[in-house]
């Protein structure tokens, strides 16, 4: 996971990142989605 993500983001601004292994709410789920959000004070 980590080659892939090196490969893909900014080095100089990379967004942040979570890695979670987690039961999911419903069987019929298939993806977990975390969301981050900042706001400029």
């Amino acid at each position: 996971m980590n080659a892939a993500w090196d490969a893909w983001v900014s080095k100089e601004n990379p967004p942040t990142r979570a890695t979670v292994e987690a039961k999911l709410a419903a069987p019929e789920y298939l993806v977990e989605i975390v969301v981050v959000a900042a706001r400029a004070a």
